[in-house]
């Protein structure tokens, strides 16, 4: 039987459903005005409510059945035939219910959030096109399609950065996300052109049947590394991400935690068959350092959502590194755990801001709400963010019980297991992997330490109370998705029901990796309380700034390139203008010496000769006047001039 038979019109009418609402919801906050954002708001949550409900379906489906395809003709160029499709194994499915299902907690959580926003149609509207890229990328069919819609995710990550443009901040924060983003993305159009020069296919599958590892490949693979070094904030394209912070909360929460930055790890694991053993130890040492740089950046940053973005990133140095391991299937394991976990943090982090704003509005002060200097002793105030934190947090630390323990005991297996047995460079790694998860328990537990324990400082006085139910509820929903239960029923192994869908080969669990790991989160959690249980200890400007990367670029990049332009603008106004300039002066010089030889000198010379004829004609017709008087002058004037002339 065909294994297309699985799949019954009504599961393709939910495929349709799960694209198109989403863009549905981007419409309809643009064509309503913003005196009925209510309605925009209210019809958006409602949208992607139904394109959950699709997702699931197609999940329930498509999870551990044969995938589906299906295609139709795009366009032609002279004998090439060019075609659109969406292709559904596994992985697409846990991406479509994971980018939908956040995407509609984001949104209901939005509702209260934003509700004093005044630009509220417009923020629905890019959260809906933003969902409808995210899952074009995720249902493609072939690299091409996949990279117009990572272009779209590009444009609408820039404007829901900039959504609050009025401010400088966040107006700069989306130039440099959107410009940093175009830098990976060269790198990925040319392997993309690279792959249609030596196999003239984007088509996913008939690359996955190449015959052999070809020597391009490598070259082609580096190449679309470079857009995932792009989106997903990798090393040295990577402090875009905390200055994208100057967006709204949940903004952060969808985009730079979950959906947008994961599309990179996504992309990684949809074409890990490109990627030879050459591109492989550039991804892993890459993801490595990643991982290390952001994991320290983090453990100084005062910045509530500064810390979480470059815990992001640290994470994502992770996922990056687990796939240069050759174990693409614990980098979609991590990515799946990361996205609910990070989101609830970063929601949690919006609940924390909302309550502070309107306790610092009704008391008439204004502070930093996001310096977690400024804050503490909020675990009575609001008990209901603090249980979240806390779950969350313990799953990004890596805590027993929690999902991130178990998706950062399989990448440590993964390091374990490919570093082999020999003493080499890869035994550099491994240790940075194991330090990077004990730096994470650090700043995890200095994030909800400084926000939560001890005492209160410019709060004591303040009305602080939880933010409404329908922001909680989603932070309530994502904290339970943060649970080990959400992979597997065996909370001392990764290998569940979502591992063993992915993974190819054998078990390659490590019996003793898990006691290991959690005695190593357990002496971080240890030393993390003598740490911090009576404040700051230390704070480096090295770390606060992000190992002045962003200097660096500007005095390596930045600097000579203005310095080029004004160069270049000098050559232009003054060598080259200058140059044009002088020749249009100077043909208007000649041409009016052109125009006075013409009226002065051709012209006089033709009026003279004229003016000679006619007073010639003149004289000799006065001399044929009829009066012989006149003859008889004429005659002896010639006679005397005759005379004259033959005496001289």
């Amino acid at each position: 039987m065909n294994d297309q038979l699985l799949y019954t019109p009504f599961f393709e009418n939910c495929l349709a459903l799960v694209v198109t609402l989403p863009w549905l919801s981007g419409v309809v906050g643009f064509v309503l005005p913003e005196n009925r954002s209510s309605s925009a708001r209210v019809l958006a949550v409602g949208l992607m409510g139904l394109s959950v409900a699709a997702a699931f379906f197609i999940f329930i489906a498509c999870w551990n059945n044969a995938p589906y395809t299906h295609q139709w003709n795009w366009f032609s160029i002279a004998s090439h035939q060019f075609s659109v499709g969406v292709y559904l194994d596994n992985l697409s499915a846990m991406m479509v219910l994971v980018v939908t299902l956040i995407s509609f907690l984001v949104h209901v959580y939005s509702i209260g959030y934003m509700a004093s926003d005044d630009q509220q149609g417009r923020y629905f509207a890019m959260l809906g096109f933003f969902t409808f890229s995210m899952l074009g990328i995720v249902l493609a069919d072939n690299l091409l399609l996949i990279f117009i819609f990572w272009e779209l995710v590009g444009f609408c990550s820039y404007a829901l950065i900039g959504h609050w443009f009025e401010k400088e901040a966040a107006a700069a924060a989306a130039k440099k996300a959107f410009l940093f983003n175009r830098i990976g993305d060269l790198g990925f159009l040319v392997g993309l052109l690279l792959l249609w020069a030596n196999t003239s296919t984007f088509d996913i599958d008939q690359l996955r049947n190449l015959k052999e590892v070809f020597s391009w490949q490598t070259a082609a693979s580096l190449c679309i590394f470079c857009g995932v070094i792009g989106k997903s904030a990798q090393f040295p394209l990577l402090t875009w991400l905390p200055d994208a912070m100057e967006g709204p909360t949940p903004v952060s929460a969808l985009i730079h935690a979950a959906t947008m930055v994961a599309a990179g790890v996504f992309l990684l694991a949809r074409v890990d068959f490109l990627f030879t053993d050459q591109t492989l130890d550039v991804v892993i040492v890459t993801g490595a350092i990643t991982a290390l740089l952001a994991a320290l950046a983090a453990l100084v940053q005062n910045d509530l959502k500064k810390i979480l973005a470059y815990s992001t990133i640290s994470q994502l140095g992770l996922m990056v590194t687990a796939f240069g391991s050759h174990a693409s299937e614990v980098a979609v394991l991590h990515l799946f755990t990361h996205a609910f976990f990070k989101a609830c943090l970063f929601l949690s982090a919006g609940l924390i801001i909302h309550a502070m704003h309107e306790a610092h509005h009704e008391a008439s002060v204004h502070n930093d709400v996001q310096d977690i200097r400024n804050l503490g002793g909020l675990r009575k105030r609001l008990p209901f963010t603090f249980v979240a934190c806390v779950v969350s947090g313990a799953a990004l630390a890596g805590i027993p019980f929690t999902s991130g323990f178990l998706s950062k005991d399989a990448i440590l297996t993964s390091v374990t297991l490919w570093k082999g047995d020999d003493f080499s460079w890869r035994w550099l790694v491994l240790m940075s992997t194991f330090i990077v998860s004990f730096i994470t328990v650090l700043y995890t537990f200095r994030l909800i330490w400084f926000v939560f324990m001890g005492k209160e400082k410019n709060t004591a006085a303040m009305s602080v109370h939880e933010p409404p139910f329908i922001m909680r509820l989603p932070v309530a929903l994502l904290g339970v998705c943060s649970t080990w239960l959400i992979i597997a029923w065996n909370s001392l192994d990764y290998a569940g029901w979502l591992f063993n869908s992915f993974h190819t080969g054998e078990n390659s669990h490590l019996t003793w990796m898990p006691f290991f790991s959690g005695g190593w989160v357990l002496l971080a959690l240890a030393t993390a309380y003598f740490l911090f249980r009576k404040g700051n200890p230390y704070q480096s400007a090295l770390l606060l700034n992000n190992f002045y990367l962003d200097r660096a670029y500007q005095t390596i990049v930045g600097k000579p390139v203005l310095y080029l332009t004004r160069i270049t603008t000098y050559l232009d106004r003054t060598v080259i203008d200058g140059a044009i300039h002088l020749a249009a002066y100077g043909q208007v010089a000649l041409a009016h010496g052109l125009q006075w030889i013409d009226r002065f000198v051709l012209d006089g010379v033709v009026n003279g000769a004229a003016s000679a004829a006619r007073g010639v004609g003149s004289l000799t017709r006065s001399l044929q006047g009829g009066k012989i008087q006149v003859y008889i002058l004429s005659a002896v004037m010639a006679i005397l001039m005759f005379i004259l002339w033959t005496l001289i």
